[in-house]
């Protein structure tokens, strides 16, 4: 009831904010007008992450048990705004396009039952809070070239102090 999650391939760099930004504003336009209020609609900015393949499953999880583990429903299917429905029936519904989910994950109810994996929502929800990227060292170091930026996360601590020899 306070929140979304979508899982999103943005087409270009600005995808996110093309596809998001006028759905935003209408949805709290509406929102607004019906119960006479002004102000800011949400509670914050969107948070993303950007992740690799092997992370995709463990994302997919998440979205769809969020409702069981917020205990709104007993089962995910029981949630009625869930891009569920359209995984498990296979058919597009209009907002989900089943086709790259299922192309992955063609056993869509196994990845549902599969064991709850708390390391695997837990690295998400950290991405997601620090802002940086889930994958493997390749996925990675393919995101630092495109984005001419250093995404892994430094050694922690001081940086040793440059000597000049003197001392």
């Amino acid at each position: 009831p306070n929140h979304v999650h979508l899982i999103l391939t943005p087409r270009d760099p600005d995808g996110l904010r093309l596809a998001l930004a006028p759905v935003h504003r209408r949805y709290a336009g509406e929102i607004h007008a019906r119960q006479a209020r002004t102000g800011h609609f949400w509670q914050g900015r969107f948070g993303a992450v950007a992740m690799d393949e092997d992370h995709l499953a463990a994302a997919l999880r998440y979205v769809a048990l969020n409702p069981v583990r917020a205990r709104l429903v007993p089962s995910a299917v029981d949630w009625p705004w869930s891009s569920v429905h359209a995984h498990l029936t296979g058919q597009d519904d209009g907002l989900t396009t089943t086709d790259p989910v299922l192309r992955r994950y063609p056993r869509f109810a196994e990845l549902l039952d599969a064991a709850p994996d708390e390391a695997g929502f837990m690295r998400l929800r950290r991405a997601e809070t620090i802002g940086r990227p889930l994958g493997d060292a390749a996925f990675m170091a393919r995101l630092e070239t495109l984005t001419e930026r250093t995404l892994q996360p430094a050694k922690r601590g001081r940086k040793p102090s440059r000597s000049n020899g003197a001392g």
